[in-house]
């Protein structure tokens, strides 16, 4: 009893060795449900990547070996008639070079700057994208990217522009996040397939070619050949290693690292590359101490936006666009061959600018472009210089030093008792003259209250002390003239008449300040410049040019009523010969023959020679009232310099593609149409040569060639010209104003626009024989006194005077001299006739 009634012992412990036991069980259990995880997780990822990768593969480009093929835009360019390169068009800025002409040091400081595992990778660089990720992480943020030169060609080719606009998809913010996020992953595998399919079908020296020639190196350079020569003004051949560590130090940061803009930064970062190429072995050591003391010299910031020929250039791009199209122009890497003559052209630049600036002295200082304030006039005195910049003469810029040719701001610092006027430019104090030095021209400007035309002459009176004055050094530096910018503009337009190709043009004074062609785009009322048109219809009509005309009074009778035509002066000369009217630019002589003639032919004549503007038909177009460019009337008078035939202007003689294939080729373009006959043009000729020996022109005479040519004022002296020729070059000059109010009082062609004529044809014209104007052969020769149209013996004031054949006076036909051109070629060893002039000179 007592046993039974004993409660039960409790289960005792189980050993130790079991409970380890189960508890290895349970964690090997775990272990492997992980690993089965981790290995089902790797299987799931792996097909996922695989699935996406071979999604994404499906959609991408088949064939990588078209990049070797692949054409960037390439920009077209416009070469002068020697050579030069003179202006392009492009989307971007670039000039492929093979990479055998690339020195070593080229290619070697962008891979040790870009891609130094460039020659390991397949493509993408797991290396130096573990890397780039532990420095990003290290700096909390993203500091070093993984790409690699290949991964950056397929970035900016195959992959370009494929961010694409979101904004219109109407996400909210975190949605517009989380797809730009997709994307951008996206992207990233696109990336690296790509570039690991290119590195197995392109060789790691193709590839490298492409990427040196496509990278962008800011200021707009694409590659290294545009870079070269923007940043050095050299060929790649031509680059030292200090200047390759630069370029491929912009590639990280074009403007960050722009030499012109930070050179301090842009030193650090070449640094940075040349370590690099020393520790890659591409540079020795002492290669690497010569490259960072190498001063760097870069082209002048200023000359990165200069245009040459700014005009001519503007006017071939607009001839180009309509006969080829804007893709080939901007894309196609076309080659024109220039009609321009550079020598020309700077002398036309200068003659113009010069004679803008004359002419607006002798129009008057228009009072001053600023005033220092009192305060501020004690900082001003022996500063910086302050050139003037842009179209409104801003003073901001500063300067250390005076050059000859550049305007300056200068503060008015002391007007004297004797009229004199005492300026500081800043490093310089001088005395402010007149350019001229023989009056006061540049002071003739109004002060309130004189009266009309009356001038101030005592420069005292027109200025203040403090008063900004434009002015630019003298030939010696010692003192300052007047040098405000022309308020009035003008055009030149330089032509060879037997070609019809423009060596030279401008179309303004300043073409950044205004880009407007007045050459090409203008029409302006021509004037008298009109009127050989109008004597070779009534040397047509059997007029000769000493046929005696009334210079006089009188009236027309048109549909609009009675009019009644003056001459530029109000006076009148009675009886004339129509050489001396022409020679004159009488305008009543001139309508006289539009009656006499007709509208009809006379128009017909001005369309001939290739005035394609409207023509109004009315009586008064004998004076000059068509509006008319400045390159077709210089066209216009190109065809009588050439023998009475149409002349075309031609911009350019040659356009090739990027293969030197011939696009066009104009050099062999035929002659126009015979508009008028030789004789009649030559006839016309010799008149127009009187213009310039005796008439409205006289001062073209001077430079020492036989010329030719006609000037034009129009009503109120609102456009003035000048149109000259000698056998081998044909130039015209318009002045005027934008609005067309008038240029001033008396302002003529004469007057105006004969002297940039001038300057320009003694410095530019063709280093070519003296010769005259070739007769053609129905043309006669007789003896004449030239004001009167008498016949003449052989005396100071008698000239030889060519006509058409059959239309010799009868007061010739008496036995007088009367001879073929021929027989007043000289004969060795027989003297002259006594005249004032050699024979063939006064023809």
């Amino acid at each position: 009893m007592a046993d039974s009634a004993r409660p039960n012992k409790l289960p005792t412990a189980l050993p130790k060795a079991k409970v380890r036991r189960k508890r290895r069980l349970r964690r090997v259990s775990v272990l492997r449900l992980l690993f089965l995880l981790l290995v089902y997780g790797i299987s799931l990822g792996a097909a996922s990547l695989y699935l996406a990768i071979t999604t994404i593969n499906h959609d991408l480009p088949a064939d990588l070996t078209k990049l070797l093929d692949y054409q960037p835009n390439r920009k077209s360019v416009v070469l002068s008639s020697d050579g030069e390169e003179i202006g392009a068009f492009s989307i971007e800025n670039r000039r492929i070079v093979p990479l055998d002409r690339m020195p070593p040091h080229v290619p070697a400081a962008f891979l040790s700057a870009e891609d130094r595992r460039f020659y390991k990778h397949p493509g993408f660089d797991l290396v130096g994208i573990v890397r780039a990720a532990w420095k990003n992480f290290r700096s909390t943020g993203i500091k070093q990217g993984g790409s690699t030169i290949t991964q950056q060609i397929i970035k900016q080719t195959l992959l370009l522009g494929e961010e694409g606009d979101l904004s219109s998809l109407g996400l909210t913010d975190d949605q517009l996040t989380q797809l730009q996020k997709t994307q951008k992953y996206k992207r990233k595998m696109k990336e690296v397939i790509l570039a690991y399919r290119l590195e197995r079908e392109l060789t790691k020296a193709e590839i490298l070619s492409i990427y040196l020639n496509h990278i962008y190196l800011g200021h707009g350079a694409y590659g290294v050949g545009a870079a070269a020569e923007t940043y050095f003004g050299k060929e790649v051949e031509d680059l030292t290693i200090a200047e390759a560590a630069m370029l491929a130090g912009l590639v990280a940061s074009p403007t960050k690292y722009a030499p012109h803009r930070n050179m301090e930064l842009a030193r650090q970062r070449q640094k940075y590359v040349l370590g690099h190429m020393r520790e890659d072995k591409y540079i020795s050591d002492a290669e690497y101490e010569a490259a960072l003391a190498e001063p760097i010299a870069l082209v002048d910031e200023s000359d990165l936006n200069h245009l040459a020929s700014p005009y001519f250039v503007e006017h071939i791009r607009q001839l180009a666009t309509r006969r080829y199209g804007n893709t080939n122009l901007f894309r196609g890497g076309l080659r024109f061959y220039s009609t321009l003559d550079t020598r020309m052209q700077a002398v036309a630049e200068s003659a113009l600018r010069k004679g803008l600036e004359s002419l607006d002295r002798r129009l008057g200082l228009r009072g001053p472009i600023g005033t220092v304030p009192e305060k501020q006039r004690g900082a001003w005195v022996g500063g910086p210089a302050h050139p003037l910049t842009g179209a409104t003469d801003d003073t901001s810029a500063l300067a250390d030093q005076l050059l000859p040719e550049q305007r300056y701001g200068a503060m008015v610092v002391e007007l004297t008792k004797q009229g004199g006027v005492i300026v500081d430019l800043g490093p310089k104090r001088l005395p402010l003259v007149d350019a001229d030095a023989k009056d006061v021209r540049a002071w003739r400007g109004k002060k309130k209250g004189t009266k009309p035309g009356e001038e101030v002459t005592d420069p005292t009176k027109l200025v203040r002390l403090g008063d900004l004055l434009p002015v630019r050094l003298n030939a010696d530096g010692n003192a300052a003239t007047i040098a405000q910018r022309p308020a009035i503009q003008g055009s030149l337009v330089a032509i060879e008449p037997h070609t019809g190709r423009v060596v030279s043009l401008v179309g303004g004074y300043d073409w950044v300040a205004s880009q407007f062609d007045r050459a090409t785009q203008a029409k302006r009322q021509v004037g008298s410049s009109i009127k050989p048109y109008i004597y070779a219809s009534a040397i047509e009509s059997g007029k000769t040019p000493i046929d005696v005309m009334v210079d006089g009074p009188f009236s027309v009778t048109t549909a609009t009523g009675v009019w009644t035509p003056a001459n530029y002066d109000n006076k009148y000369m009675g009886h004339v010969t129509l050489m001396t009217a022409l020679a004159y630019s009488l305008n009543t002589i001139s309508v006289q023959i539009a009656v006499s003639v007709g509208l009809d032919r006379i128009i017909e004549i001005l369309r001939g020679f290739g005035f394609t503007s409207e023509i109004p038909r009315h009586i008064s177009i004998a004076l000059g009232t068509p509006d008319l460019t400045p390159l077709e009337v210089a066209a216009g008078m190109a065809g009588i310099a050439n023998g009475g035939r149409r002349v075309t202007p031609r911009f350019f003689d040659l356009v090739t593609n990027t293969t030197g294939e011939v696009v066009e080729d104009l050099r062999n373009t035929p002659l126009g149409p015979q508009v008028i006959s030789p004789e009649v043009d030559y006839v016309v000729i010799n008149m127009l040569k009187g213009v310039v020996t005796r008439g409205t022109a006289k001062y073209a005479s001077t430079i020492g060639r036989p010329a030719a040519g006609k000037t034009g004022t129009s009503a109120n002296y609102r456009d003035v010209w000048f149109t000259g020729f000698t056998t081998d070059l044909l130039v015209g000059v318009w002045i005027g104003r934008d609005d067309s109010t008038p240029i001033g009082d008396k302002i003529t062609g004469g007057g105006a626009a004969v002297p940039i004529w001038v300057d320009f044809m003694t410095k530019a014209h063709p280093r070519t024989k003296v010769r005259d104007f070739p007769p053609p052969p129905n043309v006669s020769f007789a003896r004449v006194e030239p004001w009167g149209g008498d016949p003449a013996g052989v005396s100071a004031e008698s000239v030889w005077m060519p006509f058409v054949r059959g239309t010799l006076p009868n007061r010739f036909l008496a036995g007088l001299p009367v001879r073929a051109f021929e027989d007043l070629i000289p004969t060795p060893g027989v003297p002259r006739p006594a005249t004032k002039c050699s024979t063939l000179d006064c023809l």
